[in-house]
């Protein structure tokens, strides 16, 4: 059972028919029992048994999600362990609901927006093979038989057309051992770490992915504090969520200046906007502040310094996420319309050299004619 793997979608609906039993004031073995007996999903009848099994067995709710950890995360196991404290499960769990939600709100919000987009550009570059592969043989057939003298445009067109019809089982090799490459590259460190940090710079899906995981950051952040966990042990947690190498490293440098005795503003990098501010010189490497600025902008160390001042940490942490899910909201809303005109005005570009290559030689036939 340890390799059991839940979608999203089956992890919420678990939690959900839990939580609401719980609360309901049902024992956690008979509403583990009550879930097995309703759901029709065979894994989540699987998890159901399991649950009830190593509960009896002795284990506690902790001890049975760290056995699952594909399933359940440090930030789950976290919160079942301060609703095992507190006494106050049921609340827990739906507060781990409601952010399982949350975040596949979002992921389905950017994947719905990616659909058209993603569909055009298949089409078009389906289009331009089509051309390339059928329509400018036969008029290559034409121009042969006609003993033209063909200008280097069309020439070239006409061999992109020779090696994708006799090369493109190699093109094929190739653009799939290029993929397998690149997911074996991400598993090595350095690399993955320039990866996620350079992919933040692409033009709108960099700052979706940079607000994508900001959201995280300040929801998690906000709920573990909120929960009374201490700042040292909720970054640690956060960090596990980032699911982006160059926010880890950024955290775990947080964490050092934590534990030295910063606020958690100033490791954001408050303390150097404050110098920058007042003209004063940096005493250390620029470079790493600038870099922390860029990762965690000037509005949300603002927003934490406030909370540390005023005693509302989490609650000014909650706000930001609020703000960072309308930024995507609003970019997302967006998205096709940004996107469509740049596929369209690329590929008809395209469309437009190569018909324009092919059909050059026969307008100039026509001249010669007249």
């Amino acid at each position: 059972m340890q390799k059991i793997s839940f979608s999203r979608k089956e992890k919420i609906l678990f939690l959900d028919n839990f939580g609401s039993l719980i609360n309901a004031g049902i024992p956690i073995v008979k509403a583990l029992q009550i879930i097995y007996f309703q759901s029709e999903n065979k894994r989540i009848q699987e998890m159901s048994a399991y649950f009830k099994q190593a509960i009896e067995s002795g284990q506690n709710i902790i001890q049975v999600c760290e056995s699952l950890p594909k399933v359940f995360s440090q930030f789950d196991r976290a919160m079942f362990e301060m609703g095992e404290a507190t006494g106050k499960m049921g609340q827990v769990i739906t507060l781990i609901t409601e952010r399982e939600e949350a975040q596949q709100d979002l992921e389905r919000k950017i994947k719905q927006a990616l659909i058209y987009p993603t569909s055009i550009l298949f089409v078009a570059i389906a289009m331009v093979v089509t051309i390339m592969t059928y329509v400018v043989p036969k008029i290559e057939k034409i121009y042969q038989d006609s003993h033209v003298n063909l200008p280097s445009l069309t020439q070239f067109i006409i061999s992109v057309s020779h090696f994708l019809r006799s090369e493109w089982m190699y093109l094929a090799v190739g653009i799939v051992a290029c993929i397998v490459g690149f997911i074996f590259a991400l598993r090595n460190p350095r690399f993955r770490y320039e990866f996620d940090r350079y992919i933040l710079l692409f033009p709108i899906f960099g700052s979706i992915l940079r607000k994508k995981t900001l959201i995280v950051f300040t929801e998690f952040l906000a709920t573990l504090l909120d929960a009374g966990i201490l700042i040292n042990r909720s970054l640690s947690i956060v960090r596990t969520g980032m699911d982006n190498r160059y926010y880890e490293a950024e955290i775990d440098a947080i964490l050092l200046d934590i534990k030295s005795g910063k606020t958690l503003s100033s490791a954001l990098g408050w303390e150097y906007i404050e110098r920058k501010i007042r003209g004063e010189a940096i005493w250390k490497d620029e470079t790493a502040f600038k870099r922390r600025v860029d990762c965690f902008p000037i509005e949300l160390s603002m927003s934490v310094k406030i909370g540390e001042q005023t005693g509302s940490l989490a609650r000014m942490l909650e706000k930001m996420a609020v703000r960072y899910n309308k930024d995507v909201d609003a970019t997302i809303k967006g998205l096709s319309s940004m996107i469509e005109p740049i596929i369209i005005v690329g590929i008809g570009g395209i469309v437009g050299v190569i018909i324009m290559a092919i059909m050059l030689p026969f307008f100039n036939m026509v001249n010669v004619i007249h």
